[in-house]
């Protein structure tokens, strides 16, 4: 009967790598899902103070100009399809950033993840460092200057 060898060190090393990688993606999600928001909000903002503005003089006294843009006005408060599309941007610029923000990690992990051998290893290593130090430093507070007390 032969029994399968099980090498942990592989095992270890691709999980602390998935790990690694599915954090910074998820990080970079929910970053990307709140700038989604604010961004598509702000254009919307912008867009219909442009459009009311416009409904606020005329350069000639007509009243069916100023119905129709009135009806302008109302087409654009209503505009659901540039909501949509500026959501999309906002969400791709804000996970990209994440991303950037987070290439240490993320970088780490796909080594980890994909690579073979010394590389992998190394990567794996370097990424339980890099979240020792986040460990210590930003969720325990250790050896970060606390902004609150910070004196201008």
């Amino acid at each position: 009967m032969n029994i399968p060898k099980i090498n942990i060190t592989k095992i270890l090393t691709k999980g602390v790598g998935a790990i690694g990688v599915a954090s910074t993606i998820y990080d970079a999600h929910i970053i990307g899902r709140m700038q989604a928001d604010c961004y598509a909000k702000q254009k919307d903002a912008d867009a219909c103070t442009e459009t009311i503005n416009n409904t606020q003089y005329l350069s000639s006294p007509s009243q069916t100009t100023a119905k129709m843009k009135d009806f302008v006005n109302d087409l654009e408060m209503d505009n659901n399809i540039r909501h949509f599309g500026n959501s999309t941007i906002g969400y791709f610029k804000g996970f990209v950033n994440m991303l950037v923000d987070g290439v240490v990690p993320f970088g780490l992990g796909l080594c980890a993840l994909f690579s073979k051998g010394l590389v992998a290893k190394a990567s794996a290593i370097g990424l339980g460092i890099y979240g020792g130090i986040k460990l210590f430093k930003d969720v325990l507070g250790f050896g970060h200057y606390n902004d609150l007390n910070k004196k201008y």
